[in-house]
């Protein structure tokens, strides 16, 4: 068979004229594990592909190690290409498009594998650098415009964490992610391009949809609430938990972009692979639902036992059994889940069909989801005569270590957490909500919610601005409806215009009781609700 070329329509991909969604796994094949380039088995490669194609899997994910590809500056490794057609070669035999990932130098757990020539240089900021990254894509960009079965290039699989996790700033993300797309473009001007950014959604990384939404054409997102304890405590099939992946999918989505699931799953080396096929199923069907257009679950493969003595799975025990199948291809739980799934919506019909539209919103504030450094909602027109710096700017002391506050501190974690739980309850009542940003269309839904701390006034990238509320008053004049809950931190001016209540003080407790003074809904007055915070 010839694959057809693949583009977006709307929310989902095409292929020819028709959508579809594609169901893929990451490559990591089982007996030569993150080594499998250099150690290259064609025969037991082919075997992974009849595999998958039994599995309903119609993509697949790979790696192309930097080193590997690229042994000096400038200088391509030719067995690289050779391997590149064997597996479009495959792609093609068994209708399974191919997503190449660059650039790889993190790859399960805290693996790191690094360039022998990088002495160093920061590969989001070195002008030399960059300038070999450029050239890098733009090499498979000639050689493989037009070839049908590549589904996309993703640039770089979860970026932030590679050998310079904590120094990247979001202008290093944006020049990175805009260098590069324009090297691919120009050369190359109709595959897709993503990032696979890992949970920046959620952590403010520097990777985040709002920072590269103009360079890519869809986003990705790896939600993994079992590894993110301070934002999912609970057990991997709680409620809370089985609400990761809509969450992540509809924040992304906020900044305007179709998105993949890209990177989900547990370890049977922890859970039990029943419940990891429970959490599977909830994680694709809650993203289907949500609006996410594709799903990739991490990964096809346990690794073999002999690789358990080798870097990264001896120190990562629980990396050796992430796969769908057993390392000799028998069919794990989450396996027949992915066949089943993918046999499901193989026959839904997409046509004509976009994600259902919101009926409230949880607002993002524009602190959160700008740059540092972003000045032009900032309301300073004209040219100053006493310029204005802030300390959270770039331009202001110690500005870097702000914004790696930010992005990993107890300030996103409160949003985040507060917006989530407010997601939650909204589901239970029903209600579908969405994620737009403080600056977009926002009056367009029926209600809004505004969690504290998006009330609150010290952190600055938690709330929404000042001028919001004045918005909010006309807002609420037309009809909608606006839902604010308060802390110690809140300030809202004109307050009492606004709710018909205002805050006269703030006071530390550690026992709330709440006594309706009217029936409210199905409640009757005098009922009471206490709290221990």
């Amino acid at each position: 068979m010839k694959l057809e070329h693949v583009t977006l329509n709307g929310n989902y991909f095409t292929a020819g004229s028709k959508r579809f969604i594609p169901i893929g796994v990451h490559l990591v094949p089982a007996k030569t594990g993150l080594n499998w380039l250099v150690d290259w088995d064609e025969k037991d490669i082919e075997k992974d592909f009849v595999k998958m194609s039994e599995l309903g899997i119609n993509m697949v994910r790979f790696d192309l190690f930097w080193a590997w590809v690229e042994p000096r500056p400038g200088s391509y490794n030719p067995k690289v290409f050779t391997q590149m057609a064997f597996l479009i070669s495959l792609a093609h035999k068994y209708g399974i498009y191919l997503n190449p990932t660059f650039f790889i130098g993190g790859e399960v757990g805290e693996a790191y594998w690094d360039v022998p020539w990088r002495n160093g240089r920061h590969p989001h900021s070195d002008s030399d650098m960059l300038r070999f990254q450029t050239e890098h894509v733009a090499e498979f960009g000639r050689r493989y415009k037009g070839e049908s079965a590549i589904i996309a290039w993703d640039l770089n699989d979860e970026p932030p964490f590679w050998v310079v996790r904590n120094i990247t700033t979001d202008a290093m993300a944006i020049n990175w992610t805009r260098l590069l797309t324009w090297s691919l473009r120009r050369v190359d001007p109709d595959h897709l391009i993503c990032v696979g950014t890992d949970v920046s959604e959620i952590g403010r990384g520097p990777f985040r949809p709002d920072t590269i939404k103009e360079e890519v054409d869809f986003f990705s997102s790896h939600p993994y609430p079992i590894y993110n304890a301070s934002l999912f405590p609970d057990p991997m099939l709680s409620e809370r938990g089985s609400y990761a992946a809509a969450f992540q999918t509809l924040l992304s989505m906020g900044a305007g972009r179709p998105l993949m699931l890209q990177e989900f799953g547990a370890s049977s080396a922890q859970y039990s692979p029943q419940n990891i096929a429970l959490y599977d199923r909830v994680t694709m069907y809650s993203g289907l639902a949500a609006g996410s257009n594709s799903f990739v679950p991490w990964c096809y493969t346990d690794a073999a036992p002999e690789l358990y003595k080798q870097v990264p799975y001896l120190r990562g025990p629980h990396e050796t059994q992430f796969g769908i199948t057993t390392w000799d291809r028998k069919d794990r739980p989450s396996g027949v889940e992915t066949k089943e799934f993918s046999d499901i919506v193989s026959q839904m019909n997409f046509e004509g069909v976009e994600p259902a539209l919101g009926e409230g919103a949880i607002i993002v504030p524009w602190e959160w989801a700008k740059p540092f450094g972003d000045f032009s909602k900032l309301g300073l027109t004209g040219p100053n005569i006493i310029p204005f710096v802030s300390v959270q700017e770039e331009g202001g002391s110690n500005h870097d270590q702000f914004e790696s506050d930010y992005r990993s501190g107890e300030d996103n974690n409160w949003l985040m957490g507060a917006m989530i739980s407010s997601f939650i309850l909204a589901r239970r009542a029903g209600a579908k909500v969405e994620l737009p940003r403080e600056y977009s269309d926002w009056q367009k839904y029926s209600f809004v919610l505004l969690p504290s701390p998006l009330t609150s006034t010290e952190k600055n990238v938690v709330h929404v601005h000042t001028s919001f509320w004045e918005q909010a008053r006309e807002y609420v004049s037309k009809g909608g409806v606006l839902y604010a809950s308060v802390c110690a931190d809140t300030a809202i001016p004109d307050m009492g215009d606004l709710f018909g209540a205002t805050l006269a003080d703030h006071s530390t407790v550690s026992d709330v009781e709440l006594t309706l003074t009217a029936d409210f809904g199905g409640l009757s007055k005098g009922t009471t609700f206490c709290y221990t915070t």
